[in-house]
């Protein structure tokens, strides 16, 4: 077995001694797992095709659970430093013909012969690649996703209440348009009997929100806001009546970059179909939540606190 690929089978799956070509069907069994998380996957099962006599014994396999119509994906895994040859493909193509599962492959480290992959093509067999992978496996793929947001925030807006006239009791107060900072949560309007009522940030607030839709950085609005009904505050010990308020409401631009770094993962093994149809980085947090039942199925992990 490729020392890598045992590497990655000992730190990820178990460290543990198997006879040949057993790791590698074990790393291809969690592959076709991670792709087909809903389905049952099997390392190292014996089928035998409809009301045949001949037992076959598969690699790896793929059924559906718990689906009206079933499915059934039979995978033969070859750990050799060579090419996979005609004879390999022709002996898988005896299961398959029997067995007749819905797809087929053949998953091997080094490539395929011409004779192998014209007879694969033939039969309707799908040849992949599962190996180790390398800093050369980056190319014609996205690593970092560079993202710029220009963002429009509202400043604190300046806001001078208008005055009815009416005012309850005695002495004069101070202009309600005297400049003032005060809590938008701990200030409150009132009633005419002096009765608390809502907080100003619960009355001004949807107003600036409405304000605030589809503006620039270099835009202030500016303008008045009628109250539905009379309110009150309180100021200087009167009660002064308020019909709107004028507002002034200016924006900032903020930007924000940010750098979305899938090369930051650690990428363990790369899986193609050579025609294309799947070619996929395997990555460490993909490996390390599936693990082996006693009888050969890829489960998940259970995490003990």
């Amino acid at each position: 077995m490729d020392e890598g690929m045992e590497l990655i089978y000992n730190e990820h799956i178990a460290d543990e001694k198997l006879k040949l070509g057993t790791k590698y069907e074990k790393l291809a069994a969690m592959v076709f797992k991670i792709l087909h998380q809903k389905d049952v996957v099997i390392h190292d099962l014996k089928l035998r095709g409809g009301e045949k006599k001949t037992t076959h014994q598969i690699d790896v396999t793929v059924q559906s659970k718990g689906s009206e119509k079933s499915k059934r994906i039979l995978i033969e895994c070859k750990d050799i430093n060579k090419k996979v040859g005609i004879s390999i493909v022709r002996d898988f193509f005896g299961a398959v013909s029997q067995i007749k599962p819905d797809e087929s492959f053949i998953v091997t480290t080094v490539g395929y012969t011409r004779e192998a992959r014209n007879f694969a093509e033939d039969e309707g067999i799908k040849l992949a690649l599962l190996g180790e992978f390398s800093e050369v496996d980056w190319g014609g793929r996205i690593k970092n996703i560079h993202l710029k947001m220009n963002i429009v925030v509202p400043n604190t807006p300046l806001i001078e209440f208008v005055p009815t006239g009416n005012k309850i009791k005695a002495h004069t107060p101070k202009s309600c348009s005297e400049p003032k900072s005060v809590s938008a949560k701990d200030s409150y309007f009132y009633d005419k009997e002096g009765n608390r009522k809502d907080n100003y940030k619960t009355v001004l607030e949807p107003v600036f929100r409405n304000l605030n839709i589809n503006k620039n950085s270099n835009c202030k609005i500016k303008g008045f806001h009628p109250f539905d009904d009379l309110k009150y505050i309180l100021q200087d010990g009167n009660l002064i009546g308020i019909k709107g308020f004028n507002y002034e409401q200016s924006f900032s631009l903020v930007v924000e970059e940010n750098i979305i770094g899938v090369g930051e993962k650690i990428a363990l093994m790369v899986f193609k179909v050579l025609d294309g149809t799947i070619d996929k980085l395997i990555f460490k947090e993909d490996i390390d939540k599936w693990t082996f039942s006693t009888e050969g199925e890829v489960i998940k992990k259970e995490y003990k606190e």
